[in-house]
């Protein structure tokens, strides 16, 4: 059965609750009339302060990797299959994933920038990496480029290093986000050392006289491990409209596509609801209520049912919609109460 995936639901506002009322989903409403609660995460009182987003929790439970480390994701593992340098790492080795980022210096807090705005060119990150990379080499680190925005690293350290995602930690005072603890320690000392060497680099002053904002650190995420034997239960539906902005999860996702298989696998489509309530919320709703559901109206028709997860900000929810026929009439679903408590 396909799985829809609707995340980073801003369900902690009070205009999201609003949008809800009016103008709502009404063409997805209809359709989740007698929609029958499958599976939720059960409440956490550190869902605020979680290092996986909802999202991000539900594709492990999704992908049976939930039974890794709670907090630890293996998007680097993933990705770098998709990238096509898995083999670059011994396979036993923990990966990570870098982001070259900024981050603002506020009044009394850093906070870190969407790593897209930088629009870091390929001979500028690839300076940059030249330049760190002896550093790496020196403190027995595997560096590798990939992309402006995706580099890998690996390093033993890693196995116990728990990070939070780009997305997750933008708008934010990133002290809380960074790595912590003793397992972070190696890594701490080699991104002070990028920091400093960044600091007057060429490139980075080339951009300042050009009035962008420099490159001044590595964002690490997706250190989880991949079990050796492990096969997708999912296949992702490609759209990049609507791939994850968190940078490691739209990388990893794509890693679905080239893993060996097993069996059948399900369908996965993605809706990103902050990327369409980002500027004009109404406006964005409609669409989002458009291209919802006529994937529900597809899914349904083709294939009898179809699988609705819901992820806010607080935890996920597994809905199942079936074909009109199935539908009793004595069963009425209160659309709004599918958003309660995310």
């Amino acid at each position: 059965m396909q799985q829809l995936l609707l995340f980073d639901l801003p369900t902690a506002s009070p205009a999201f609750a609003q949008l809800l009322t009016q103008p709502g989903l009404p063409a997805t409403a209809a359709l989740c009339r007698q929609a029958v609660v499958l599976e939720q995460e059960a409440p956490r009182e550190d869902a605020q302060a979680a290092w996986l987003t909802p999202a991000e929790r539900w594709l492990l439970h999704a992908l049976r990797l939930d039974g890794t480390e709670a907090e630890q994701a293996p998007w680097a593992r993933l990705a770098a299959q998709a990238d096509g340098v898995a083999d670059a790492f011994p396979a036993d080795q923990p990966l990570g994933l870098l982001t070259p980022a900024h981050l603002r210096l506020g009044r009394d807090s850093l906070s870190l920038t969407d790593p897209a705005t930088l629009d870091l060119h390929a001979d500028e990150a690839q300076q940059l990496f030249a330049a760190v990379a002896p550093l790496f080499s020196e403190a027995g680190w595997t560096l590798r480029f990939v992309t402006p925005l995706r580099w890998y690293t690996a390093h033993p350290s890693l196995a116990d290093v728990v990070t939070a995602g780009v997305a997750r930690s933008q708008g934010r005072n990133v002290a809380a986000w960074m790595p912590g603890g003793p397992a972070a320690r190696p890594w701490r000392q080699l991104l002070t050392e990028v920091q400093m060497t960044w600091q007057h680099h060429g490139a980075n002053e080339a951009r300042a006289q050009r009035g962008q904002p420099d490159v001044n650190t590595l964002w690490i995420h997706g250190c989880g491990a991949l079990p050796r034997d492990w096969r997708s239960a999912l296949r992702l539906v490609a759209d990049d409209d609507d791939a994850p902005s968190d940078p490691a999860l739209a990388a990893a996702l794509r890693g679905l596509a080239v893993l060996p298989r097993a069996g059948h696998l399900a369908p996965l489509r993605l809706f990103d609801a902050r990327k369409h309530l980002a500027h004009d919320p109404v406006q964005g709703l409609q669409q989002l209520d458009a291209l919802l559901s006529a994937a529900i109206a597809q899914a349904v028709r083709q294939d009898g049912g179809v699988q609705l997860t819901l992820a806010g900000e607080m935890r996920w929810r597994t809905v199942q919609i079936r074909r009109p026929q199935d539908w009793k009439f004595w069963q009425r679903a209160h659309f709004p109460t599918l958003f309660s408590g995310l």
